[in-house]
């Protein structure tokens, strides 16, 4: 049996009871076989369900008062041997009251489920009547809003009648019980209260009998069908009773601040009918769907702790208050450009008139023109450029810093990354996976998640307080890369984790000085204390994060006069650095850096707790996440190097054996990491799991610099722009050397004779806008100067001088269009595109240009040309043909800027299929490019 003693001291066994009797087992007993026999019978009763009983034997006693409004005092508490009610003693009190209605006395008990099997029962004499039992029941999500604790409620049950006499008191139909307070509750303090999670924490006695002294005696309690918390996996402190408190001391607003969640909400952009608890276990705080979900449907994402942005619904429709507590906000659109400005206003305008209790923010997913929208909607969603698109990393977050600036004067601020490359980027994979190696399974998920947790951090740098992830397909777990991105999507909440109270509380402020350039830093001030982001930034990190580890990273910042202690959070522990302190600030030092550092510097306890408490929680699954993320790495490793190295005659073993050697060190450090965090060390885990990813990112970030090296840009071929793709610019540049490119006639492609492009399918759109003066126009050669196609455009003169902002259209949204006649082609052809871009006026911001695509790839995968007064820059496009039909070159005329397009030729491969004759070990490289000599 179970002691309930608060003090913990257990009570004295009444005589009499089974576990007195000891009998001998003998072999010659028939004992053995009945203790079998019983014991089979307890195995086999549910575990979770317990008898828990208190017979007051001895020890210290167990109640307490613990509230009162009629000045109630105990006296000669003890436990007594007068008259129990069985064995030898009882708890017995003197209870002396005042006028009032309440003398409450608690009982703690294992924090259990509000559960009708739950019926506890406790024997009562006393000299009065009226005497009470019941249990509290504490709801952990929901503060109360005058004592700052969390908020609870009564349950009572039967009341002592019986004057002198013994009498059994309990409490019953607990969960009908509850839902009556319920409803009470939420029409008290609101319907969007979070009553969720409930538990009872003690027995509850009112002890006031009216004014006056009453001696209560209590005996025999038993907690039958007491169900721990435990049951649900939810820990249980070995301490609880000694912590355990009626009513938690009123905090600081500084504790509050530490002590509650402040994790920036993530968002998953749609639902594929993924398990809502799971999305949930993976650190999602809702859901964005395209379309109105069903009241069902609302219900269930409820009951998963989970919230949904949706379109509004007709004025008609009403939903059950439950289901409404879903909705977190409601959509303006997706993808909205400057054309549908009317039509999100109108939307924002019907939401305006849905009745009170439906009243929620306004979200709207915006690829231009962020500045109009955020005027719209209090919540404007600006997308991460993704890897693929032109600039790097640097320009692009700085892209979004600047826009977020406009979206965060109204809303917290949210920024959109995809999760795994967009369904263009698969088409091109798939279809060269099917020309050059359809003997092996094509894996489709294709996925980057050590560069989709690189990017998020990005954002977090540029000021995104809320992420929303974008899924092409459903989150599962089939392949080594599913289960990769997950451990990413994990390894990101747990930074935004460890983050949030900086990003949500703090303040930006000035970060500290660096040794390295190639580092980006960032800082935010809360609560006297600073957190430090320092992101490794080379121009080409976006596709492919490089190693970091070779170069010690220094940090310097001013400080003021009162001592400060910096914590690095990289490896997953809480680790103290040496500072360095002079008069002009204080220094510390990384020997082996990672991609991203996490720096906090404070002298705060409160702090230093926090950071303890999240390193401690989050150490075995992030410790499990990146081992994840980057063994997945190695396997891509592997396979790029076996498909980069092959015997061509000319062997060139030296790189190949090098970076072999890496990988299998790689290997035997994720092996030794998933041994030690098994045995539960999870720092020594995180410590391999960093080396290992040194030495695979150093072979990936090395294939990367290589493969580009004879491009024009990453963007020429699709097949460099993430390590999950890049093994296929090996394969295709082996299959295109035993093959032979031909001409592709695209009609009027020489742009000699431009009065002709109209009758042999050339068009043009425009953009009606009114701030933008545009012009398209056919320039004849002159001299050396090859015939070109002229697209600018230039901010009108109202416009610049309204101090408005220049002209939108970025990595979206074109004020202008050229689309070529049309080739006909078939599927599994490579189609290589090459022209000149001659610069008349440079672009005035990082993402304007002149974007060069097809219409096989999409704009996403096109090249946005760029480059200096009077610069003749180079355009090289390798694409392959997904479907049988036409092929179609587009140039777009992306913000301000004027751009003459010269020399457009096109000409097509269909790359050798036969590898039957290639061994696979790893031997030369060969060219790097799609082009034969």
């Amino acid at each position: 049996m179970d002691s309930c003693n608060q003090f913990g001291n257990p009570p004295t066994q009444k005589s009499g009871t089974l576990c007195q009797l000891q009998p001998s087992l003998g072999f010659g007993s028939p004992w053995p076989h009945l203790v079998i026999t019983i014991l089979f019978v307890l195995v086999s009763l549910p575990p979770a369900i317990a008898q828990r009983m208190d017979s007051f034997e001895g020890g210290e006693t167990r109640w307490g008062l613990v509230e009162s409004d009629c000045q109630a005092q105990l006296s000669l508490h003890e436990i007594s041997l007068v008259m129990p009610h069985a064995g030898s003693a009882c708890e017995s009190f003197d209870v002396e009251c005042g006028p009032g209605s309440m003398a409450f006395l608690a009982y703690p008990i294992e924090p259990c489920l509000v559960l009708n099997e739950f019926q506890p029962v406790i024997w009562t004499r006393s000299s009065s009547g009226q005497i009470q039992l019941g249990v509290r029941v504490v709801f952990p999500l929901a503060e109360h809003p005058v004592t700052e604790g969390r908020l609870n409620t009564i349950l009572w049950g039967t009341t002592y009648a019986e004057t002198g006499q013994w009498q059994m008191l309990s409490v019953d139909a607990l969960e009908k019980k509850l839902s009556g307070e319920v409803i009470g509750l939420r029409q008290r303090y609101g319907a969007d209260i979070d009553l969720s999670g409930a538990y009872i924490d003690c027995l509850v006695l009112n002890a006031y009998t009216g004014p006056g002294r009453c001696r209560i005696q209590l005996d025999d309690l038993n907690l039958r069908g007491l169900i721990s918390r435990t049951s649900l996996g939810l820990p249980l402190a070995s301490n609880w009773r000694e912590v355990w408190r009626w009513r938690a001391p009123i905090r600081s607003a500084e504790q509050r601040f530490w002590e509650t969640a402040n994790r920036p909400p993530t968002w998953l952009h749609d639902y594929h009918r993924e398990s809502l608890p799971w999305l949930k276990s993976l650190g999602f705080s809702g859901m964005m769907l395209n379309q109105l979900p069903s009241q069902t449907l609302l219900m269930q994402i409820q009951e998963a702790g989970l919230g949904v942005i949706s379109p509004p619904p007709p004025h008609n429709l009403v939903f059950e208050t439950s289901a409404a507590r879903a909705i977190k906000g409601w959509s303006v659109g997706a993808a909205l450009d400057a054309r549908q400005a009317d039509t999100a206003r109108t939307v924002a305008m019907r939401i305006s008139e849905l009745p009170s209790d439906l009243r929620r923010p306004l979200v709207g997913e915006a690829l231009e023109q962020y500045w109009l929208f955020s005027r719209i909607a209090d919540e404007v969603i600006i997308p991460f450029p993704a890897a693929l698109s032109a600039g790097d990393t640097l320009a692009k977050m700085q892209w979004v810093a600047q826009n977020l600036e406009s979206t965060k004067k109204r809303g917290q601020g949210w920024v959109s990354i995809e999760i795994g490359p967009n369904p263009a980027l698969i088409d091109q994979v798939r279809t060269a996976h099917q020309v050059i190696a359809p003997e092996q399974e094509f894996e489709s998920s294709q996925a980057n998640p050590f560069g989709m947790r690189y990017q998020a951090a990005c954002a977090v740098m540029a000021g995104a307080r809320g992420l929303v992830f974008r899924a092409f397909k459903p989150l599962e777990q089939t392949t080594d890369g599913d289960n990769a991105t997950l451990a990413a999507i994990r390894w990101i909440h747990s930074d935004l984790e460890l983050w949030g109270p900086w990003i949500l509380g703090g303040q930006s402020s000035p970060p500290p000085t660096r040794n390295r350039d190639d580092y980006q830093i960032a800082a935010w001030s809360v609560s006297q204390s600073r957190l430090v982001l320092a992101i490794a930034m080379p121009p080409d990190a976006q596709y492919c994060v490089p190693a970091t580890a070779a170069q010690p990273l220094e940090l310097k910042q001013v400080s003021s006069t009162a001592p400060l202690q910096v914590f690095r959070l990289t490896e997953g522990r809480l680790e103290r650095l040496q500072t360095q302190i002079d008069s002009s600030g204080m220094q510390w030092r990384v020997a082996t850096p990672s991609p991203v550092e996490t720096f906090v510097v404070t002298s705060n306890p409160l702090v230093i707790d926090f950071l303890r408490a999240q390193v401690s929680q989050q150490a075995d699954q992030r410790a499990a996440d990146q081992l994840d993320v980057i063994n997945y790495d190695l396997s891509l490793a592997a396979k790029l190097i076996e498909a980069r190295y092959k015997p061509t005659g000319n062997a060139n073993q030296t790189g190949a054996t090098d970076q072999v050697r890496q990988l299998a060190l790689a290997q035997r450090q994720l092996e030794q990491g998933f041994q030690t965090l098994h045995s539960g060390q999870a720092t020594a885990a995180f410590a391999l799991s960093a080396r290992a990813s040194e030495l695979v990112q150093s072979v990936l970030y090395e294939a990367h610099q290589t493969a580009t090296s004879n491009l024009a840009t990453p963007q020429s071929s699709p097949f460099v722009v993430s390590p999950t793709t890049l093994r296929y610019h090996w394969l295709l540049a082996d299959a295109c050397a035993r093959s032979n490119w031909r001409e592709l006639v695209v009609p009027g492609a020489t742009l000699t004779q431009p009065h002709e492009l109209e009758r042999l399918g050339w068009s043009l759109e425009q953009r009606p806008l009114n701030d933008v003066d545009l012009q398209v126009e056919f320039l004849p050669s002159k001299g050396e100067r090859a015939p070109g196609l002229r697209l600018a455009a230039y901010a009108t003169t109202e416009q610049m001088a309204s101090g408005q902002p220049a002209i939108q259209g970025g990595y979206e949204g074109a004020t202008s269009r050229v689309r070529s006649a049309a080739a006909p082609v078939r599927a599994g052809q490579l189609v290589r595109i090459s022209a000149k871009a001659r610069i008349l006026r440079p672009p005035t911001k990082d993402d304007a240009g002149l974007l060069l695509y097809d219409n096989q790839a999409g704009p996403s995968l096109g090249q946005l040309v760029r480059g200096k007064v009077g610069e003749l820059v180079d355009i090289e496009l390798y694409r392959f043909v997904v479907a049988d039909g036409e092929f179609r070159i587009l140039a777009e005329c992306r913000g301000e800027c004027d751009i003459v397009l010269e020399s457009l030729n096109t000409s097509l491969i269909e790359p050798a299929v036969n590898r039957q004759s290639y061994e696979t070990s790893p031997a030369q490289l060969p060219v790097s490019s799609y082009s034969t000599p």
